[in-house]
C-alpha cells in the first residue's frame, strides 16, 4: 500500500506548481483508501518530501506542492501577447494578440543567472539548533582624533634622516623600514574614536528568507491561471512569490549554508554592517562582488535621514512639524550620530573596510556624496583602499538652478576607487556629439557638395541654427606629434611642407593616402588634418557629467523619497565597470535605485536597508514601493 499511496499522492498534487492543503489531500486520498490514517499519510508525504518529489508549502495546517516539475514558463523570445497579461489582471478585455515584428528586440521579463549561492535559512525552519549564532567577527584597522588634516612640523628633522638613510648602503631590511617610516609622515585623517580602538566587532548573523519576488514566476502563474474553465478558482495562489528553481529537498534545506541553489537577487532587511559581515563569513562572498555603490547620508542632518511621509519630501532640519511621531526613532538617530561628524566617519570607515573585502580584484566602489563631506570621504577612501587605487572624482549637476546667500551649490560628487587599479574592469562609454557644448566645439568649417571648404557660419541658418543637408562639417586636427615616425617634406598644391615642431603623425607610406582621400588642408604655413563630424559622431565621457542630471526628474520613475538617487548616475557607473551577470551590492538601499538599474541591465544584485521591517505605515509603504519598483520593468512588458 505504501507505494500505491505515494503514487496516488503524486498524481493528486497539482502539476502547475500550486499548493494543496494537507487536509484537502487527506480527504481526496480517503476517497480511494477509506481506512487511511493521518499518520500513514504524513509518513508517505514526508518520504516524498525527502526524495525531492514534493515541497512543503505554507498556510494553516500546512500544504504541499510538486517540487520535481519544472515550470512551463521559459525565458526565450517573448511574444507580444504576454504584454496583455496586466490588462487581463485588471479585468479588461484583451485584444487579439499581435506577433512581434522581426525587427523588434525581444522583451525581457526576468533574468536567470547560471551562478549559484548558498541556501539561506527559511524563516519557518529557523530555531536555535538549526541556525545557531556564530562568533563575533573582528575587523582591525590602523589607529589614528578630530576630522582634520594633521601634520607635525617637528618631523622635518626625521625626513632628513630618512632621506640620508635611503641614500646609504644599509641593508635592504633597514631600507624597507625607513621607507615605511617615511610613508607614516604623510598627513592623515583623524577623528574622535579612531585612536581609542584598533578594531571593531560585528555580530555574525544569518540572512533569513522571508519572501521571494520573481517577476517571471508571477507573470507565468498569472497567464496559466487565467486559462481554462475553472480560472477563478485556479487564480487563488497562496505562495505567489515562490520561485520553483530555488526549492531544495527538506533535508538539504535544513542544512543551512551548506548547499548550492539557483541564484536569486536579494533585498535584505538589516543593518548594512551586519549584512556585509554575514555575506563574508556565512556565505563566503569575499572577492565576488564586481561593483559596490554607496549613497550614504550626505551629512548628519535630520532631513537627510528621515522622511516620515512618502507624500512629503521637503523635510526640514530642526523643524518640529517634520519630526517622526516615534520617540524611539529619535533616540536611535541621536545614538547613531552621538559624536556628530566623528560618528559619521566611523560609520563610513567600518562599511568601506568590509566593502574592500567583498570586492573582486577588478572591482570598483562608488561613493555618492555632497560638497559638505566630499573631502573627508575621499581621504577616508584613500586610507582604506590606498591612494594608488583612486580612479576619479565625478561631478554631476543635481539641479539646473539654486538659491543661496552666497555661491549656490548645484553639484553632487561620485568618488571612484578600485580594489586594484592595475586590474580594474573598465568599459569606455560615449556620448553623441550635439553642437558646440557636447563634444563638437572644434567643427567650425564645412565642405559643400562641390568640395569647397568654407567657414560653418557662412551656411548656418540664423533663425533655426541648422545647416543645409549638403553641408559636411569638419574640424582641423593636428598632423604632428612629439614622437616619430616622420620628418620629411610633403609636396601639396605646389609647395613643400615640413612639421613645424616634432614629427608627422604618419610615415611616408601613409601620407600619400591622406592626400588622395582629400584629408589635408592648409592653415597658415602648415598642413592640418581634416576630421569630418561623421567620422566619429560620439566622444568619450569625462568626469564632468553635466549631460545627465543628478536630480530625479523622470515621469516613469518619479522622485518619492528625499534620499532617492538618480537612475542615470548609477546606471553610468554600472555600465562602466560591470558586464551582464556580474554581482552588484548596494549597502544603502534607500529607494532601491541600484537594484532597479542592476535588474534592468541583467546584473545580479544584493541590497539592504535597516528600515525595511519597520512596522509603521511609512516603513511598510517604503518596502512595498521598493518591491513594485523592481517589478515594474516586467509588469510593463
Amino acid at each position: 500500500m505504501s507505494s500505491d499511496l505515494s503514487a496516488l499522492i503524486r498524481s493528486l498534487t497539482p502539476e502547475d506548481g500550486s499548493t494543496i492543503g494537507n487536509g484537502a489531500m487527506l480527504a481526496r486520498l480517503r476517497d480511494h483508501f477509506p481506512s487511511l490514517t493521518e499518520e500513514a499519510y504524513l509518513e508517505a508525504r514526508d518520504m516524498l518530501i525527502d526524495e525531492g518529489v514534493l515541497g512543503r508549502g505554507k498556510g494553516r495546517g500546512g500544504s504541499i506542492y510538486r517540487a520535481d516539475i519544472k515550470p512551463e514558463f521559459s525565458l526565450e523570445a517573448v511574444e507580444q501577447a504576454l504584454a496583455e497579461v496586466p490588462k487581463r489582471l485588471a479585468g479588461q478585455k484583451s485584444s487579439k494578440s499581435t506577433v512581434r515584428k522581426s525587427d523588434q528586440p525581444p522583451e525581457v521579463l526576468s533574468y536567470r543567472h547560471d551562478e549559484t549561492r548558498v541556501n539561506n535559512p527559511e524563516v519557518g525552519m529557523v530555531h536555535a539548533d538549526t541556525d545557531p549564532d556564530g562568533e563575533k567577527s573582528t575587523w582591525a584597522y590602523d589607529p589614528h582624533l578630530d576630522p582634520v588634516l594633521n601634520f607635525d612640523s617637528a618631523r622635518g628633522a626625521i625626513e632628513t634622516l630618512i632621506d640620508e638613510a635611503l641614500a646609504s648602503d644599509d641593508p635592504v631590511r633597514m631600507k624597507d623600514a625607513l621607507t615605511e617610516l617615511k610613508r607614516l609622515q604623510a598627513p592623515y585623517l583623524n577623528w574622535t574614536g579612531k585612536a581609542e580602538k584598533t578594531s571593531f566587532e560585528v555580530d555574525t548573523v544569518s540572512l533569513h528568507v522571508h519572501e521571494r519576488v520573481d517577476p517571471a514566476t508571477i507573470l507565468a502563474s498569472a497567464a496559466r491561471r487565467m486559462k481554462g474553465q475553472d480560472a477563478a478558482t485556479q487564480w487563488r495562489q497562496p505562495d505567489l512569490f515562490a520561485a520553483p528553481f530555488e526549492n531544495l529537498p527538506l533535508r538539504q534545506a535544513l542544512d543551512f549554508y551548506h548547499h548550492e541553489k539557483g541564484w536569486s537577487n536579494r533585498l535584505v532587511a538589516g543593518d548594512s554592517l551586519l549584512v556585509m559581515n554575514s555575506l563574508l563569513t556565512k556565505e563566503s562572498m569575499g572577492g565576488k562582488v564586481q561593483m559596490i555603490y554607496i549613497d550614504p547620508p550626505y551629512g548628519i542632518k535630520y532631513g537627510s535621514n528621515f522622511q516620515p511621509f512618502t507624500n512629503k519630501r521637503d523635510v526640514k532640519d530642526r523643524s518640529d512639524a517634520d519630526l517622526t511621531q516615534e520617540p524611539e526613532m529619535i533616540k536611535a538617530f541621536r545614538d547613531t550620530w552621538e559624536l556628530g561628524i566623528h560618528s559619521y566617519l566611523t560609520y563610513l570607515r567600518d562599511r568601506l573596510m568590509l566593502a574592500r573585502e567583498l570586492l573582486t580584484e577588478s572591482g570598483s566602489v562608488f561613493v555618492q556624496i555632497g560638497d559638505e563631506n566630499v573631502h573627508t570621504a575621499r581621504l577616508l577612501l584613500e586610507e582604506v583602499f590606498g591612494v594608488e587605487n583612486f580612479v576619479s572624482e565625478v561631478s554631476a549637476r543635481k539641479t539646473s538652478s539654486a538659491t543661496a546667500e552666497l555661491l549656490p551649490g548645484v553639484l553632487d560628487y561620485i568618488i571612484w576607487f578600485a580594489k586594484d587599479k592595475s586590474k580594474l574592469k573598465y568599459r569606455q562609454l560615449f556620448n553623441p556629439k550635439r553642437g558646440a557644448d557636447s563634444g563638437a566645439s572644434g567643427y567650425t568649417r564645412v565642405q559643400t557638395e562641390t568640395g569647397k571648404r568654407i567657414p560653418l557660419k557662412s551656411l548656418l541658418d540664423e533663425e533655426t541654427g541648422e545647416l543645409p543637408d549638403f553641408a559636411k562639417p569638419y574640424a582641423q586636427g593636428d598632423l604632428t606629434s612629439q614622437r616619430p615616425p616622420g620628418d620629411f617634406p610633403v609636396e601639396y598644391q605646389g609647395s613643400d611642407y615640413r612639421p613645424r615642431a616634432g614629427y608627422w603623425k604618419t610615415g611616408q607610406e601613409g601620407f600619400p593616402r591622406l592626400l588622395k582621400s582629400n584629408r589635408v588642408e592648409i592653415q597658415g604655413n602648415t598642413l592640418r588634418y581634416v576630421r569630418y563630424y561623421e567620422d566619429f559622431p560620439v566622444f568619450p565621457i569625462v568626469n564632468s557629467w553635466e549631460d545627465i542630471s543628478g536630480a530625479v526628474q523622470s515621469r516613469s520613475d518619479p522622485k518619492v523619497y528625499v534620499v532617492q538617487s538618480s537612475v542615470s548616475l548609477c546606471e553610468r557607473c554600472l555600465l562602466m565597470t560591470t558586464d551582464p551577470g556580474d554581482l552588484v551590492l548596494d549597502p544603502t538601499c534607500g529607494s532601491g535605485t541600484t537594484a532597479f538599474v542592476a535588474e534592468k541591465w541583467g546584473r545580479r544584485w544584493i541590497t539592504c536597508d535597516r528600515h525595511l521591517s519597520r512596522g509603521d505605515h511609512a516603513g511598510q509603504t517604503a518596502a512595498n514601493d521598493r518591491q513594485f519598483r523592481l517589478l515594474r520593468p516586467a509588469l510593463s512588458a
